[in-house]
């Protein structure tokens, strides 16, 4: 047993890569988009929590009681989303810049993309997630700027 120790405390080090940084800025939104006019627009599923209230019945000290509580109900929600093509830039996740019209060819049926979530590039730590060819919108946020992940036409739920 000790032979075995020491066996293994001779053996040269493994190579280990060094813990990359932590991405910087917001995340990127992953979405399905399509390209309509100057728009860029996609539709995603979003649950929300929705205040609900309820009538409880119990027995306290006892006697039945009755009470009203307000609650946080989990919804999901179907929601169409918008970004101006105006000012917006495309590129693959490694780096490979995409021009607007061939954006506009790639995007003619709903694909994958991701959607910048601040208005600015999406930093190189997020994109090292994802595979080199997956494509990444930059698009200005909403009038007025301010860093928001908020498209540039207000959201609106299309099915409840």
């Amino acid at each position: 047993m000790v032979t075995a120790l020491i066996g293994l405390l001779l053996l040269p080090p493994a190579d280990v890569e060094p813990p990359s940084p932590a991405p910087k800025g917001a995340p990127p939104q992953v979405v399905t988009a399509r390209i309509a006019g100057d728009q860029i627009s996609s539709l995603q599923q979003v649950t929300r929590m929705v205040p609900e209230t309820r009538t409880e019945r119990g027995i306290v000290n006892g006697r039945a009681t009755t009470r009203t509580v307000t609650v946080l109900v989990p919804v999901t929600v179907m929601v169409a989303n918008s970004w101006s093509l105006k000012g917006a830039s495309a590129q693959y996740a490694d780096g490979r810049r995409i021009e607007i019209a061939d954006l506009k060819k790639k995007l003619e049926k709903s694909t994958t993309v991701l959607v910048s979530g601040d208005g600015k590039p999406v930093d190189k730590g997020f994109l090292a997630l994802f595979n080199k060819d997956t494509v990444v919108i930059v698009a200005p946020g909403p009038a007025g700027g301010g860093g928001s992940t908020a498209p540039s036409v207000a959201p609106r739920v299309i099915k409840d």
